[in-house]
């Protein structure tokens, strides 16, 4: 059975921005403007197409900004405040998730051009899901759909979309994470640590064969740096 009732994205927009700098030296990088619009609200639009109703965001960062930019929107966005202390991904997660009922919800980085073109893939991420046998589902592509990225690969995946790490020494060519997955509860309700990285869940999802994937074939833009903010704006 496959489990499509997810209706609520967590936006991760807690991180300093560093390697955008000096943009982000007053800025928070969710409010960066890539054609005039702040990435946020590209995340916002794109969740509101694929029929998602509540969306949180976590702050840290010159957090204040990013509160006065959601209230003028005037929508129902929940605030996860992280001023104080900076939990990291996972922890960010966690916090989220107890201050909501829901069992899953979709997670979405806010550091990618979601745009009108990424709407088919979130939709096909949610309807992918199954709760009853994974523990996490993200949304892969392969490394030469990627523009901004500048990794080596992420993953490779089975012939069943299950997830391991991916290693040099493989010839098989790998997957790069697109900052969007589908996450349960269970999982980070049982983490002790409150700070902590999404990494730490997905080597334990690996280990228990719950680390899934959808793969897109669709490009993929990451928005990392100062130059990638100027490549896209051109």
């Amino acid at each position: 059975m496959q489990n499509n009732s997810i209706d609520t994205a967590l936006i991760l927009a807690a991180g300093f921005g560093k390697r955008m700098l000096p943009l982000t030296s007053n800025t928070p990088k969710p409010l960066i403007k890539v054609k005039n619009k702040p990435l946020i609200k590209y995340c916002i639009d794109s969740l509101e197409k694929t029929g998602i109703k509540n969306i949180l965001i976590n702050v840290h960062y010159e957090s204040k900004q990013i509160v006065d930019y959601i209230n003028q929107l005037d929508k129902k966005i929940l605030i996860s405040d992280e001023t104080k202390k900076l939990l990291d991904t996972g922890g960010g997660i966690k916090k989220a998730f107890s201050l909501i009922k829901d069992e899953n919800i979709l997670v979405m980085n806010s550091d990618v051009l979601w745009n009108s073109h990424s709407v088919k893939s979130i939709q096909s991420l949610l309807e992918q899901f199954n709760s009853n046998k994974m523990d996490s589902l993200l949304l892969t592509t392969k490394i030469e759909n990627t523009s901004g990225y500048s990794g080596v690969g992420d993953f490779i995946k089975n012939k069943d979309n299950q997830l391991q790490r991916f290693s040099k020494n493989t010839n098989i060519k790998p997957l790069v994470y697109c900052g969007i997955q589908i996450v349960n509860r269970r999982q980070f309700d049982s983490y002790r640590d409150t700070v902590f990285s999404t990494n730490k869940i997905w080597d334990q999802n690996i280990k228990q064969n719950k680390l899934y994937t959808f793969v897109t074939n669709k490009k993929f833009n990451h928005v990392g740096t100062k130059e990638s903010v100027i490549r896209l704006n051109k």
